[in-house]
């Protein structure tokens, strides 16, 4: 075996295949170590992934069933019908009919320009109003509250994506000023807002019902998936004591006077004395409940429960009860008039025509009601007192509401007799200082002819259920004997000379 090269002297050879091998065992190593690791974190992430399903699926189940449940079922109401109101003979003054709501989901909306462009065409209201409330970042919003079926049919047939109708009812009122103040009107929800649609709502109303069901992604009811349903239980009927031709009459002829003398308001009230039903109510001016929205609230307000007014020469009618119902004065008691009187340091007048230009003269009890004298009823007050009179005011009503049902009553003023210097004695006794509404002055008068009994009076006749059968009947109240038979007749035949003769 040769030896070493004699002429190498460097360091002595490597063996270049050991350590080539070596290499390799390293290498083989570290892609094992590297497989375990990529191994271990696998099984972590699906570790993880498995903890989380489980704490999906299991642990948070009802959480996400329920909000599963938000989206795809639907709690839809059914609508009561609101119940009909009738006048005395079955005529309806306000009705329930089927309409739609119009909806719109901007969101949802990519061109909204076409889609206002046609919705306006069907509804019939300004594109561009339409466009702004498109505009908007909404999920959901109405466009028209109970418009009408035909409407929402079109909506439904033009299938613009975004869009829809939902179907509802409205209320209409058939004879539109007819009895407005009485019957009132609802808000667009339905809700009684004033008139008797406020003081009955609750019977009016019913209860609404509901369907529980499964919806897609336009939110229409997915077929067969109904889960629950109750059925709404529509409202009660309610009939008036109001005769809707008498009710018409009165509405014309109070409107030729309102116009006629320019006057602020007006009102009038038709009462059945022997029962104290009203048979019609009237006040100028007046508003259509189908459009309420577009009324003042000076035209709504219902005068004949709501406002005071001085009733002048009407209040005499009272004070000549009172009289002779207290024994103050006889039917043949002679009061003299001079067109004026003295009271301390004040005078009063008599409202002078021909052909008593110079005063009344000579006037029995009678006449001072025929030609509305001043003089005579400040006299016959004397005669009476204040503690009488007042006492006769209170017993006709003046100074408690009139209980007729109608919202908004008011009371007549309420002071002391005893403060009552001579000349407010005198004004009261003639129908000034002193302040009432129609409504209590009409039920006075009713007592007047009705032998001396005074009635409350009231407006609903009767409360019927869904199925039409009788719920609640009101029937005639007496509230108290004001004077006797004997006085009520007196008085009666005297006012018929005032329409005959004064």
């Amino acid at each position: 075996m040769p030896g070493p090269c004699p002429y190498w002297s460097g360091p002595a050879p490597v063996n270049r295949l050991s350590n080539l091998g070596y290499v390799i065992l390293r290498y083989d190593e570290l892609v094992r170590v590297r497989i375990k690791k990529l191994i271990f974190v696998l099984i972590a992430a699906y570790v993880l992934i498995i903890a989380r399903l489980f704490y999906i699926q299991v642990i948070r189940a009802p959480f996400y069933r329920e909000k599963a449940r938000e989206l795809t079922v639907r709690k839809i109401a059914l609508p009561a019908r609101r119940g009909t109101i009738y006048d005395r003979d079955g005529q309806k003054l306000a009705v329930t009919i089927d309409a739609c709501d119009i909806y719109v989901q901007p969101v949802k909306i990519k061109d909204k320009e076409e889609v206002a462009t046609q919705l306006s065409q069907i509804l019939g209201c300004s594109r561009t109003q339409l466009l702004d409330t498109l505009k908007s970042d909404k999920k959901f919003t109405y466009v028209a509250r109970r418009a009408d079926i035909w409407i929402g049919d079109a909506v439904t047939r033009a299938k613009i994506f975004g869009t829809g109708s939902i179907r509802t009812t409205k209320r209409v009122y058939p004879g539109g000023t007819l009895a407005a103040h009485i019957v009132g009107f609802t808000n667009v929800d339905g809700k009684g807002i004033e008139g008797l649609e406020r003081v009955y709502d609750k019977q009016l109303r019913g209860t609404d019902g509901y369907v529980v069901a499964e919806v897609d992604a336009r939110g229409k009811i997915i077929p067969g998936t109904r889960r629950d349903r109750v059925e709404p239980i529509n409202g009660g009927d309610i009939v008036l004591t109001i005769d809707s031709t008498l009710q018409r009459s009165l509405e014309h002829e109070l409107e030729k006077s309102y116009k006629a003398h320019s006057a602020a308001g007006a009102t009038a009230i038709m009462m059945e004395p022997k029962t104290g039903e009203i048979l019609a109510l009237a006040n100028m001016p007046t508003f259509d409940p189908n459009n309420a929205k577009n009324s003042s609230a000076a035209s709504r307000r219902d005068r004949a429960v709501t406002d005071l007014y001085e009733p002048g020469s009407t209040l005499k009618a009272m004070t000549v009860c009172a009289g002779l119902e207290a024994k103050a004065v006889t039917p043949t008691d002679i009061f003299y008039c001079n067109a004026s009187k003295g009271i301390g340091r004040r005078t009063i007048r008599c409202s002078l025509h021909p052909p008593f230009m110079a005063g009344h003269g000579a006037c029995n009890v009678a006449k001072i009601l025929t030609y509305s004298c001043n003089i005579g009823a400040a006299d016959i007050g004397f005669k009476l007192g204040g503690e009488r009179l007042y006492k006769f005011e209170q017993a006709f009503g003046f100074y408690e509401k009139p209980d007729s049902g109608l919202p908004g009553e008011v009371r007549g003023w309420h002071d002391n007799w005893r403060d009552w210097a001579d000349i407010r004695l005198a004004n009261i006794a003639f129908g000034q200082g002193i302040a009432v509404t129609p409504m209590q002055m009409a039920k006075a008068y009713s007592a007047i002819a009705n032998g001396g009994l005074i009635m409350k009076p009231y407006v609903v006749k009767e409360i019927r259920k869904p199925d039409g059968k009788p719920e609640q009947q009101f029937m005639p109240t007496v509230v108290r004997r004001v004077m006797s038979e004997s006085t009520s007749a007196m008085v009666s035949e005297m006012l018929q000379g005032v329409v005959s003769e004064g």
